[in-house]
């Protein structure tokens, strides 16, 4: 897997100030139960921040499909932003997602600006309506689970807190959460919801999924400061983060003695630096549960990479009914 060194790169192997936990999660009941010292891989492809700049989705659709070819157990995530600040923003994420819908994820998270209505703000309805008619296009779950609706308390309509996902045998629990800044920034859009920091719902879920999963990961547009708490919950094995646009070329983590390697975070830049990340996880049935005893983890290189025909045709299409309808 080659990896890419761009500008803005953040590249940190280790921080003194991090220190994470690795606590496996207890394995729920299967047909063949495992046992002890048997292993299992896990591969995530990640993106995030897309903000509407979707000129190198044929590649990434390219390395995906060569992924799903070589790899068993396969996990696709986008982490939101999908459309604002983009070239048709005034659409709201319907053509992103569309094409988005072609690339096959298996979940995807709200990002704070799919909050925003473009291109300055919007009404609570208005926001409302942007939000229910991405969810109903996607073809992909819609994750946050921590953000409710202030009159009920309830989760927004039709998104969903976390999945659970079979892959290759094992129960894999996809825990959503989202940035602050709406709330923060007192957007009018949100302003009938409660939002609660990422962390805190993060431990609250994973508590939850205990006995109903055996991996879980955290698909997180948080923010890298509020990953760093995440990773240290009990029973998360890797957070694929977003928000920052840090172009983070290996995961970040904490080294300990005897090689250990606590849970790693990664994240794959944005809008004008936005890049696919791959993360390979290892894990071992110990003492009833499922351990992360190693990773590695890069950004692909794009040179030479071919673009996926169907969708470059679908962004060609895109292109040229914009140009017609600016010329009309």
């Amino acid at each position: 897997m080659k990896k890419l060194f761009g500008k803005k790169t953040l590249f940190i192997a280790a921080a003194a100030t991090m220190l994470f936990n690795t606590a496996g999660v207890p394995v729920s009941a299967s047909e063949a139960e495992p046992q002890e010292g048997d292993t299992y891989a896990l591969s995530i492809v990640h993106d995030n921040d897309i903000h509407g700049r979707i000129d190198r989705l044929p590649q990434f659709k390219t390395l995906i499909d060569e992924a799903r070819e070589e790899i068993d157990n396969l996990l696709v995530l986008n982490g939101g932003d999908i459309f604002l600040r983009g070239p048709r923003q005034e659409q709201l994420g319907i053509p992103e997602m569309t094409v988005l819908n072609a690339m096959g994820y298996d979940a995807w998270v709200l990002g704070n600006n799919d909050f925003r209505v473009p291109p300055e703000g919007g009404t609570t309805e208005q926001g409302n309506a942007q939000i229910q008619d991405l969810i109903a296009l996607a073809e992909f779950p819609t994750l946050c689970g921590n953000v409710t609706m202030k009159e009920t308390g309830e989760l927004i309509d039709n998104v969903e807190p976390y999945i659970i996902k079979e892959v290759g045998g094992l129960d894999i629990g996809i825990i959503g959460v989202t940035s602050l800044k709406p709330q923060d920034r007192e957007w009018e859009e949100v302003s009938d919801k409660e939002f609660e920091s990422g962390e805190l719902a993060a431990a609250r879920i994973a508590e939850e999924l205990s006995g109903q999963t055996d991996i879980n990961i955290v698909l997180s547009h948080a923010g890298l400061a509020v990953d760093t708490k995440i990773a240290n919950v009990e029973g998360v094995s890797a957070v694929i983060g977003a928000d920052d646009h840090y172009v983070i070329t290996n995961p970040i983590y904490w080294p300990g003695d005897d090689g250990f390697k606590s849970t790693p975070i990664v994240q794959a830049g944005g809008e004008q630096d936005q890049y696919l990340g791959r993360l390979d996880l290892s894990f071992t049935y110990q003492d009833g549960a499922w351990v992360l005893d190693d990773f590695e983890g890069s950004l692909y290189d794009l040179e030479g990479v071919e673009a996926d025909e169907e969708i470059q045709s679908m962004i060609d299409s895109l292109d040229t009914a914009q140009t017609e309808e600016e010329a009309a």
